[in-house]
Protein backbone atom coordinates (compact mmCIF):
# COMPACT_ATOMS: atom_id res chain seq x y z
CA UNK A 1 0.00 0.00 0.00
CA UNK A 2 0.97 3.87 -0.35
CA UNK A 3 -0.30 6.39 1.97
CA UNK A 4 0.40 10.46 2.61
CA UNK A 5 0.59 11.94 5.70
CA UNK A 6 -0.08 15.67 5.26
CA UNK A 7 1.03 16.57 8.73
CA UNK A 8 4.59 15.61 8.74
CA UNK A 9 7.90 17.05 7.23
CA UNK A 10 9.63 14.72 5.03
CA UNK A 11 13.65 14.83 6.36
CA UNK A 12 16.20 13.16 4.70
CA UNK A 13 17.20 11.40 7.98
CA UNK A 14 14.26 9.61 7.40
CA UNK A 15 15.50 7.62 4.32
CA UNK A 16 17.93 5.71 6.48
CA UNK A 17 16.21 2.82 8.03
CA UNK A 18 18.76 2.51 10.72
CA UNK A 19 18.09 6.37 11.63
CA UNK A 20 16.43 7.19 14.33
CA UNK A 21 14.30 9.30 13.39
CA UNK A 22 13.23 6.32 10.57
CA UNK A 23 12.78 4.19 13.77
CA UNK A 24 10.83 6.54 15.80
CA UNK A 25 8.23 7.02 13.15
CA UNK A 26 8.14 3.19 12.38
CA UNK A 27 7.11 2.49 15.92
CA UNK A 28 4.69 4.97 16.12
CA UNK A 29 3.18 4.46 12.40
CA UNK A 30 3.07 0.96 13.74
CA UNK A 31 0.96 2.02 16.79
CA UNK A 32 -1.56 3.92 14.55
CA UNK A 33 -1.81 1.07 12.21
CA UNK A 34 -2.70 -1.34 14.82
CA UNK A 35 -5.24 1.24 16.61
CA UNK A 36 -6.70 1.71 12.87
CA UNK A 37 -6.59 -2.28 11.69
CA UNK A 38 -7.54 -3.85 14.86
CA UNK A 39 -10.88 -4.64 13.50
CA UNK A 40 -9.53 -6.13 10.04
CA UNK A 41 -9.94 -9.65 9.82
CA UNK A 42 -6.65 -11.82 10.32
CA UNK A 43 -4.53 -8.45 10.27
CA UNK A 44 -1.39 -8.74 11.74
CA UNK A 45 1.38 -6.04 11.14
CA UNK A 46 2.83 -3.53 8.62
CA UNK A 47 6.21 -3.39 7.03
CA UNK A 48 7.42 0.00 6.21
CA UNK A 49 9.87 0.02 2.69
CA UNK A 50 10.11 3.59 2.10
CA UNK A 51 9.74 7.04 3.30
CA UNK A 52 9.43 9.61 0.44
CA UNK A 53 8.97 13.32 0.24
CA UNK A 54 5.54 14.72 0.36
CA UNK A 55 4.88 15.54 3.06
CA UNK A 56 5.84 11.84 4.23
CA UNK A 57 4.36 9.21 1.49
CA UNK A 58 4.74 5.87 2.94
CA UNK A 59 4.96 2.75 0.63
CA UNK A 60 4.07 -0.43 2.94
CA UNK A 61 3.17 -3.94 3.33
CA UNK A 62 0.23 -4.92 5.40
CA UNK A 63 0.44 -8.38 6.74
CA UNK A 64 -2.31 -10.75 6.64
CA UNK A 65 -3.46 -13.92 8.32
CA UNK A 66 -6.48 -15.28 6.29
CA UNK A 67 -7.98 -19.06 5.95
CA UNK A 68 -6.07 -20.84 3.47
CA UNK A 69 -8.37 -21.93 0.18
CA UNK A 70 -9.09 -21.69 -3.18
CA UNK A 71 -11.12 -18.56 -2.03
CA UNK A 72 -8.25 -16.98 -0.78
CA UNK A 73 -7.68 -13.98 -3.14
CA UNK A 74 -11.32 -13.34 -2.69
CA UNK A 75 -10.98 -12.91 0.93
CA UNK A 76 -8.01 -10.57 -0.06
CA UNK A 77 -9.69 -8.39 -2.11
CA UNK A 78 -12.51 -7.74 0.36
CA UNK A 79 -9.50 -6.96 2.72
CA UNK A 80 -7.88 -4.74 0.72
CA UNK A 81 -10.93 -2.79 0.05
CA UNK A 82 -11.41 -2.39 4.02
CA UNK A 83 -7.70 -1.30 4.52
CA UNK A 84 -8.53 1.78 1.84
CA UNK A 85 -11.96 2.19 3.84
CA UNK A 86 -10.72 2.51 7.11
CA UNK A 87 -7.57 5.53 6.11
CA UNK A 88 -10.38 6.79 4.18
CA UNK A 89 -12.87 7.41 6.58
CA UNK A 90 -10.46 7.62 9.56
CA UNK A 91 -11.56 10.37 12.37
CA UNK A 92 -8.82 11.09 14.20
CA UNK A 93 -7.94 14.17 12.02
CA UNK A 94 -10.64 17.10 10.98
CA UNK A 95 -10.23 17.91 7.52
CA UNK A 96 -7.60 20.39 8.54
CA UNK A 97 -5.23 17.99 10.26
CA UNK A 98 -6.74 19.01 13.70
CA UNK A 99 -7.42 17.03 16.85
CA UNK A 100 -6.58 15.74 20.07
CA UNK A 101 -5.79 11.94 18.53
CA UNK A 102 -4.24 13.82 15.08
CA UNK A 103 -0.94 12.11 15.11
CA UNK A 104 -1.01 10.89 11.67
CA UNK A 105 -3.29 13.16 9.33
CA UNK A 106 -3.61 10.59 5.98
CA UNK A 107 -4.66 11.89 2.77
CA UNK A 108 -7.50 9.92 2.20
CA UNK A 109 -7.44 10.49 -1.61
CA UNK A 110 -3.73 9.50 -2.10
CA UNK A 111 -4.17 5.70 -0.06
CA UNK A 112 -4.17 3.23 -2.57
CA UNK A 113 -2.95 -0.45 -2.86
CA UNK A 114 -0.35 -0.82 -5.32
CA UNK A 115 -0.70 -4.52 -5.41
CA UNK A 116 -1.53 -7.88 -3.02
CA UNK A 117 -0.72 -11.99 -3.32
CA UNK A 118 -1.01 -15.00 -1.68
CA UNK A 119 1.98 -16.93 -0.80
CA UNK A 120 1.50 -20.50 -1.40
CA UNK A 121 0.96 -22.90 1.60
CA UNK A 122 3.99 -24.83 2.47
CA UNK A 123 4.90 -28.52 1.90
CA UNK A 124 5.50 -28.90 5.54
CA UNK A 125 1.90 -28.65 6.40
CA UNK A 126 1.22 -31.97 6.08
CA UNK A 127 4.03 -32.85 8.74
CA UNK A 128 2.07 -32.16 11.51
CA UNK A 129 -0.23 -35.23 10.24
CA UNK A 130 2.43 -37.52 11.96
CA UNK A 131 2.45 -39.96 8.88
CA UNK A 132 6.05 -40.62 9.95
CA UNK A 133 7.73 -42.23 7.17
CA UNK A 134 4.74 -41.89 4.81
CA UNK A 135 5.12 -38.12 5.21
CA UNK A 136 7.45 -37.10 2.46
CA UNK A 137 4.42 -39.07 -0.13
CA UNK A 138 2.19 -36.30 0.97
CA UNK A 139 1.24 -32.56 -0.21
CA UNK A 140 -1.33 -30.07 -0.04
CA UNK A 141 -3.89 -29.32 -1.88
CA UNK A 142 -6.77 -26.09 -1.38
CA UNK A 143 -9.82 -26.61 -1.82
CA UNK A 144 -13.42 -24.66 -1.33
CA UNK A 145 -13.11 -25.23 2.76
CA UNK A 146 -9.32 -25.70 3.64
CA UNK A 147 -6.13 -27.25 3.25
CA UNK A 148 -6.09 -31.16 2.71
CA UNK A 149 -3.22 -33.56 2.33
CA UNK A 150 -3.27 -35.99 -0.60
CA UNK A 151 -0.80 -38.63 -2.05
CA UNK A 152 -0.40 -39.26 -5.97
CA UNK A 153 -3.23 -41.94 -5.63
CA UNK A 154 -5.43 -39.15 -5.38
CA UNK A 155 -6.67 -37.82 -8.59
CA UNK A 156 -6.36 -34.04 -7.51
CA UNK A 157 -3.06 -33.95 -7.70
CA UNK A 158 -0.76 -32.45 -10.26
CA UNK A 159 0.97 -35.77 -10.88
CA UNK A 160 -1.43 -39.13 -10.28
CA UNK A 161 -0.47 -42.22 -10.64
CA UNK A 162 -2.36 -43.98 -13.20
CA UNK A 163 -3.43 -47.25 -11.98
CA UNK A 164 -5.98 -48.73 -14.73
CA UNK A 165 -6.55 -52.35 -13.91
CA UNK A 166 -6.23 -51.56 -9.94
CA UNK A 167 -6.06 -49.92 -6.88
CA UNK A 168 -3.31 -47.11 -5.65
CA UNK A 169 -2.08 -47.54 -2.19
CA UNK A 170 0.41 -45.64 -0.13
CA UNK A 171 3.32 -48.44 1.03
CA UNK A 172 6.32 -47.28 2.95
CA UNK A 173 8.34 -47.14 -0.32
CA UNK A 174 5.52 -44.53 -1.61
CA UNK A 175 2.39 -44.87 -4.00
CA UNK A 176 2.10 -48.28 -5.84
CA UNK A 177 -0.60 -49.55 -8.07
CA UNK A 178 -1.77 -52.66 -6.91
CA UNK A 179 -3.11 -54.62 -9.62
CA UNK A 180 -6.41 -56.95 -9.36
CA UNK A 181 -6.87 -60.17 -10.54
CA UNK A 182 -3.86 -61.59 -10.81
CA UNK A 183 -4.85 -64.77 -10.53
CA UNK A 184 -6.30 -64.57 -13.43
CA UNK A 185 -4.28 -61.85 -15.57
CA UNK A 186 -0.73 -61.11 -16.41
CA UNK A 187 0.52 -57.29 -16.05
CA UNK A 188 3.38 -56.34 -18.21
CA UNK A 189 3.71 -52.55 -16.37
CA UNK A 190 3.63 -51.07 -13.10
CA UNK A 191 0.45 -48.63 -14.10
CA UNK A 192 -1.97 -51.97 -14.30
CA UNK A 193 -2.53 -50.81 -17.62
CA UNK A 194 -1.52 -53.57 -20.31
CA UNK A 195 -2.41 -57.43 -19.08
CA UNK A 196 -2.82 -60.90 -20.62
CA UNK A 197 -5.41 -63.34 -20.04
CA UNK A 198 -3.87 -66.38 -17.98
CA UNK A 199 -6.78 -68.45 -19.62
CA UNK A 200 -6.42 -67.11 -23.26
CA UNK A 201 -2.66 -68.31 -23.28
CA UNK A 202 -3.38 -71.48 -21.71
CA UNK A 203 -6.49 -71.69 -24.78
CA UNK A 204 -4.52 -69.78 -27.09
CA UNK A 205 -0.75 -71.49 -27.21
CA UNK A 206 -2.35 -75.32 -27.78
CA UNK A 207 -4.59 -74.23 -30.54
CA UNK A 208 -1.85 -71.92 -32.10
CA UNK A 209 0.00 -74.84 -31.61
CA UNK A 210 -2.23 -77.34 -33.21
CA UNK A 211 -2.88 -74.87 -36.11
CA UNK A 212 0.87 -74.51 -36.85
CA UNK A 213 0.87 -78.51 -36.75
CA UNK A 214 -1.88 -78.78 -39.03
CA UNK A 215 -0.34 -76.05 -41.70
CA UNK A 216 3.14 -78.06 -41.72
CA UNK A 217 1.51 -81.07 -42.00
CA UNK A 218 -0.80 -79.43 -44.97
CA UNK A 219 2.09 -78.11 -46.36
CA UNK A 220 4.06 -81.61 -46.37
CA UNK A 221 0.88 -83.38 -47.93
CA UNK A 222 1.22 -80.60 -50.77
CA UNK A 223 4.03 -81.21 -51.72
CA UNK A 224 4.60 -85.48 -51.41
CA UNK A 225 1.10 -85.16 -53.86
CA UNK A 226 2.95 -82.49 -56.23
CA UNK A 227 6.24 -85.13 -55.99
CA UNK A 228 4.40 -88.02 -56.80
CA UNK A 229 2.05 -85.88 -59.95
CA UNK A 230 5.34 -85.27 -61.65
CA UNK A 231 7.14 -88.99 -61.22
CA UNK A 232 3.83 -90.39 -63.19
CA UNK A 233 4.20 -87.60 -65.63
CA UNK A 234 7.78 -88.85 -66.23
CA UNK A 235 6.77 -92.76 -66.53
CA UNK A 236 8.31 -93.38 -62.99
CA UNK A 237 5.33 -94.10 -60.89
Amino acid sequence: MKTKIDNREFTTELQDKSSPAFQDFEKEFKEQMRDLYKHIEGYQDVVIHELTQGSIVVNYTVLLKVPASTNANETLKTISDDLINTITNSTTCSEDCEGPNCSFCFNAGFTNITSYEVEEVEKSVCDSLNLNEFSSFYSPLLTATGVICITRCDQRTTDPLPCVFGTCKVLKEGPECMCSEKAAFWYQDKACSSRISKVGVAIGVPVTGLVLAIGIFTIFLVRARRQKEMYRQVGWG
